[in-house]
């Protein structure tokens, strides 16, 4: 399938050199025709500009200083992406152009101090993944200090040199930060490392901006950051400084991005999801949004054989939350990082564990929630939701709910693809008139119809709110109408009702946010 495909190949060489002794990167060196297939190159009009890397069909992952250029909807069309890392000296033979139809910039890059010099760029068109073309993985654990990594591009092989045609590679070493903070004055951030050798030499000078530094984890390569910025070319004790990736994927989009389409697209947008029906009967949920990769790190698919089937909530680094009803069994999988259930690339980790909570012996039961534990932990930088009480939970709070599988949302959302919607929630009284006093418990929340099941498509989901910029868990999806009805809100259970029992089943392994 394209995802075992799409799985199996990332972090893979092409072409690599007929032993790993034989490697060309010292100083650094023209790599072997095609041994890097996640490097891109991206053009403004027919000038290369900046390097990126591949992480999946439709997601490419640059630098954000790349694109102060590029800045309105109608230079997207003059901005393309070469993808293979083929000699530009043959391109017209072997290049896979594609158009660029969105540019996302992190919102909280800063053009003084380059704090989070990062981009998402989404393709007009899938890229097909063979011996040529691949995508990497995000390395999600800490990077290890000394450790050799490889930067590449078609950038200058010496300082103020011309680009070349051919892609550079040149291994450079990762350095702490305490170190590159005394040859930088201070200027290494948190977003930031440094990567070089200390008598100079070796540099990403040698790369593009944006391109990818790759890192051996044993097996494959996976992606530790992207080129961003530095003093002169190969100087000693000036070593190039890259954006780090495995924590600064959450916050994306910013408000300004080259490309944004209102409304449409990867974009988040305030308006609140309602349902509209038709002349002929036939009802749609309006606001619903494709989520960007990495936005919502908590989500998980919970999966059986390789198909999706419910949504879950990570809260630990060992355990997920879900509705009861899921049936979730042991040996099923929980896919973490996942954008299109199409295409497996992160984290997939097998349940060892399923616990329910008791049920209250009422019907509807006035709750639906199981705990899932992972085989094993996950890797640091997919990030647990928190917790909070809902005791000031009210109108201030701004609510989603996110998931796969919408049929009926409009404006094209992809059903493959994980969406969101912002929604409204019901006081007590209001969801009670509707469903019937004895059906609406206290440990239920009530939202929007267009929130349940019926309408956007996933059991399981999660609804967080957030306020002053965090965002909590306060919801899953319990059930609703079955049929999507604008007369009956979505119901869900009130996880902070349940937190004791959470805690006591999780205990000090679970590590409760």
């Amino acid at each position: 399938s394209d995802a075992v495909l799409c799985d199996n190949l990332a972090g893979l060489r092409s072409f690599l050199p007929e032993t790993e002794e034989e490697t060309r990167i010292i100083g650094g060196e023209e790599a072997l025709f095609h041994s890097w297939p996640w490097q891109v190159s991206l053009t403004f009009i027919t000038m290369p500009a900046c390097g990126g890397a591949i992480l999946s069909p439709f997601w490419v992952l640059s630098a954000a200083h790349c694109f102060r250029r590029c800045n309105s909807i109608q230079v997207l069309v003059v901005c393309k992406l070469l993808a293979g890392n083929v000699h530009y000296s043959s391109l017209k033979f072997q290049m896979k152009v594609v158009a660029v139809s969105i540019i996302l910039i992190h919102k909280d890059y800063s053009t003084q101090t380059k704090e989070y010099d990062i981009a998402l760029l989404k393709l007009k068109e899938p890229l097909i993944f063979n011996d040529f073309v691949r995508p990497i993985n995000i390395w999600m654990t800490t990077l290890p200090l000394f450790t050799e990594c490889t930067t590449t591009g078609w950038g200058s092989t010496r300082e103020n040199g011309p680009r070349v045609n051919k892609l550079q590679e040149v291994n450079v070493t990762l350095l702490p930060s305490e170190v590159c903070n005394k040859y930088y004055v201070g200027r290494i951030l948190d977003t930031m490392f440094c990567a070089g050798k200390e008598e100079g030499g070796a540099d990403a000078c040698q790369g593009d901006s944006g391109g990818p530094i790759s890192c051996f984890n044993g097996s494959r390569y996976e992606l530790a950051g992207v080129v961003s910025w530095g003093v002169g070319c190969g100087r000693a004790k000036k070593p190039g400084v890259y954006t780090r990736i495995q924590n600064n994927m959450s916050v994306f989009p910013a408000e300004d991005n080259c490309g944004k389409h209102r409304g449409r697209g990867c974009v988040t947008v305030p308006l609140t999801a309602s349902l509209h029906q038709s002349q002929d009967g036939v009802t749609s949920v309006q606001n619903i949004s494709e989520s960007c990769p990495f936005y919502w790190p908590w989500q998980v698919s919970i999966q059986q054989d390789g198909h999706h089937y419910c949504s879950g909530t990570l809260i630990s680094q060992q355990f997920v939350i879900t509705a009861q009803h899921c049936n979730v069994r042991v040996e099923d999988t929980v896919v973490l990082g996942l954008h299109d259930i199409r295409y497996s690339l992160l984290q997939r980790i097998p349940v060892v564990r399923v616990i329910n909570l008791p049920q209250d012996g009422s019907f509807p039961p006035g709750s639906d929630l199981s705990l899932i534990q992972l085989a094993t932990p996950t890797r640091l930088g997919t990030d647990p939701i928190q917790n909070k009480s809902d005791g000031d939970l009210d109108h201030s709070w701004i609510c989603t709910v996110t998931g796969w599988g919408t049929t009926k949302a409009t404006g094209g959302v992809n059903p493959n693809r994980l969406h969101h919607a912002v929604v409204t929630l019901f006081n007590q009284t209001t969801c009670r008139e509707k469903w019937g006093e004895d059906m609406i418990k206290d440990s239920h929340l009530c939202a929007h119809p267009a929130a349940s099941t019926s309408c956007l498509g996933d059991s399981g989901a999660p609804l967080f709110c957030r306020k002053h910029g965090a965002y909590f868990l306060f919801g899953i999806v319990t059930w609703g109408s079955s049929r999507c009805d604008e007369h009956f809100p979505a119901v869900f259970t009130r996880v902070p009702r349940f937190y004791s029992w959470i805690s006591d089943e999780i205990g000090d392994q679970g590590g409760l946010q």
